[in-house]
């Protein structure tokens, strides 16, 4: 439900922003154009500045409500695809066709550094959603084990109050910090009956490792897709 709210505030805000500079004369909230000079603003209203990005608010708030419906009806990586193309339409092609309504005279310094920076976000993005969705790795130590990858963690043998299977999952309200996308779930998540938990999960399909803690810590559920065997994501 928190997700659902959190998009439809984006949409809408995205498309009353869009609508205002659009079609009421609100250039004045679009970056950099208070900054330039009169001549400047007066070339990129006569170029068509406040409809090009109108459309494109409107286009963004459509690939954010189209990956959210997609993620719903069960379709994998469809809310992180979404957030991809939002980053590279807003750091890369936008800047890149904003660049006519420059007035004549070629891209300005600042402009290069910022569509440099614009790219170097969009590889550390990239990097961080690659990293979040590859598996863990369980290294079995003597006294205490590893989880490797995004939300990793080492745990020791002793914190541990039960290990049990689990046939089916907990219900869970909400992700607090983490990734989830079809079978697929990562992170920090809040249980409907109160609670959290952290989750490695690769597969719908049970048995869940369910681990609980002594001092009452968030427990761990960890699951694997396909496990041939164990030293496929396990190394002892």
């Amino acid at each position: 439900m928190v997700d659902l709210f959190v998009t439809l505030f984006i949409v809408f805000l995205l498309i009353g922003l869009g609508t205002l500079i659009k079609y009421f004369g609100g250039e004045g909230l679009i970056s950099g154009y208070n900054t330039a000079s009169a001549e400047e603003q007066k070339y990129a209203r006569q170029k068509g500045i406040g409809k090009f990005i109108g459309n494109y608010l409107y286009l963004l708030s459509a690939v954010i409500l189209a990956g959210f419906l997609l993620q719903k009806a069960g379709v994998p990586w469809a809310a992180e695809i979404s957030w991809a193309v939002f980053i590279i339409i807003v750091l890369i092609i936008m800047p890149i066709q904003a660049r006519r309504f420059n007035p004549p005279g070629g891209l300005s310094r600042s402009a290069r550094i910022s569509t440099l920076i614009g790219l170097l976000i969009v590889v550390i993005v990239f990097g961080g959603i690659i990293r979040t969705a590859l598996p863990p790795r369980i290294s079995l130590g003597e006294d205490s084990f590893k989880i490797s990858g995004a939300y990793g963690l080492t745990i020791k043998y002793s914190e541990i109050e039960k290990l049990e299977l689990l046939e089916k999952l907990p219900a869970i309200s909400m992700r607090t910090n983490g990734m989830a996308t079809g079978p697929i779930a990562k992170g920090h998540f809040k249980l409907k009956e109160g609670g959290a938990v952290t989750l490695f999960l690769r597969s719908s399909t049970p048995p869940f490792l369910n681990i609980t803690f002594k001092d009452g810590r968030e427990m761990i559920i960890i699951n694997f897709s396909n496990l041939k065997k164990p030293g496929d994501y396990i190394q002892i």
